[in-house]
């Protein structure tokens, strides 16, 4: 046979087939919805179903004279404040108002920890019946709310979500963290806070330790009624106000927690509640100018060899009854530091001058920087310093 005859017949075959095979492997694929993962596609197939058919009985095409109608006056119970480890129960009431038989069935809660109970699972129109939500307290002291998913064969609402909510009352509620106050170094470092229980009539507070403070932590309790300011609506039955103050020993900011054990009013063990601390220390001198940074110090600049600079500083003096504040020392040399005391107790003015006479000096590098530093000479730990950054450089070459 011509070659050229078989190759014009078999071109036609071959495209036949192709058309063929395309068109039944277009039938057998599934597109698959974007962006919905596998295990999540009957879900929203689900969803997808109940929107058309509610489509449907808006738009009229299916008629509302045999459908079913769920109505709930309300979705949502709150039980307001209730004691700890107890099973607290609502019942919320559906009825039929539609004029097709209502079926329900709970699809689940919200946790392990909700019950919810159908008492009639099938109601005629006309009829109603209740779903109690059975919740059990533990001993959570903080808000709660527990959910449970009614499903229904009302196309206009496939499922109803039930809430209760409330709180559970507190054994004891203490501060996460309270501060301490110390105006200078010596000085004790002192706080107060509040504890009260929602629970107990009354408590007692056998003791409070701290991280290496236990010798010298000093504390007092006093107790404080129920309607105090601090304790507004706070559903306090038994308070008391902490003071407390610890000795510290450096400057700078400071931190550390307390434990507090406390012996229930009821009989019951004592507990525990830990309290972290915060605080500072100032130093008791400090630096003030427009030209100072509190990071980086006083930037003098660029200065030219054969012209004076002049500097002024106020420094502050916190407890300087008695003592001798001078420049203790500088950095670099070249720098004439002279300080003064003003008019004002506790302040002092700073001079800071470079001579005319100075050669070409750089003290604004990371390695090579300058500073200043006033104090007490007789008591290394009264002092305080801030960096000087600049450069004398010869301008005239």
């Amino acid at each position: 046979m011509n070659t050229h005859f078989l190759k014009f017949l078999t071109l036609p075959i071959v495209t036949v087939l192709f058309i063929s095979v395309a068109g039944a492997v277009s039938l057998t694929v599934q597109y698959k919805t974007y962006g919905v993962p596998d295990h999540r596609r009957e879900e929203y197939a689900k969803k997808v179903q109940v929107i058309r058919e509610r489509e449907k009985v808006l738009s009229g095409e299916i008629s509302t004279a045999d459908l079913p109608k769920a109505v709930i006056a309300s979705k949502t119970h709150d039980f307001g404040m209730i004691d700890p480890h107890i099973t607290a129960t609502h019942d919320f009431t559906i009825r039929n108002e539609g004029n097709g038989p209502l079926a329900l069935k709970v699809n689940g809660t919200s946790c392990k920890c909700t019950v919810g109970r159908l008492a009639n699972d099938y109601l005629a129109p006309g009829e109603e019946t209740t779903i109690t939500m059975e919740w059990n307290t533990g001993y959570q002291a903080d808000h709660y709310e527990q959910t449970a998913i009614i499903q229904t064969n009302d196309p206009l609402q496939k499922e109803i979500t039930l809430t209760v909510e409330g709180e559970v009352r507190a054994q004891l509620v203490a501060p996460e963290t309270i501060g301490l106050k110390a105006e200078k170094l010596g000085d004790l470092a002192s706080g107060e806070f509040v504890l009260f229980s929602q629970l107990w009539s009354d408590f007692t507070v056998m003791s409070i330790t701290g991280e290496g403070t236990d010798a010298d932590l000093n504390w007092d309790v006093t107790p404080i009624e129920n309607d105090d300011i601090e304790l507004a609506d706070k559903q306090s039955r038994s308070a008391v106000r902490v003071k407390l103050s610890l000795p510290h020993h450096r400057y700078g900011e400071f931190n550390g927690k307390f434990n507090v054990v406390v012996r229930p009013g009821d009989g019951t063990d004592d507990i525990t509640r830990e309290v972290n601390f915060t605080g500072k220390v100032r130093r008791p001198i400090s630096f003030v100018s427009p030209q100072l940074d509190m990071v980086e110090g006083l930037r003098m600049g660029m200065m030219s060899v054969g012209e004076e600079s002049i500097w002024h500083l106020i420094v502050q003096v916190r407890g300087a009854e008695g003592r001798k504040i001078e420049v203790l020392d500088v950095e670099p040399k070249i720098i004439q530091a002279e300080i003064q005391p003003t008019s004002r107790e506790g302040n002092y003015r700073l001079t800071l001058k470079i001579p005319a006479d100075c050669p070409s000096t750089i003290f604004n590098l990371d390695h090579q920087r300058g500073y200043v530093q006033v104090g007490d000479p007789d008591d290394k730990e009264f002092m305080n310093w801030f960096p000087v950054l600049g450069a004398v450089v010869n301008t005239s070459r």
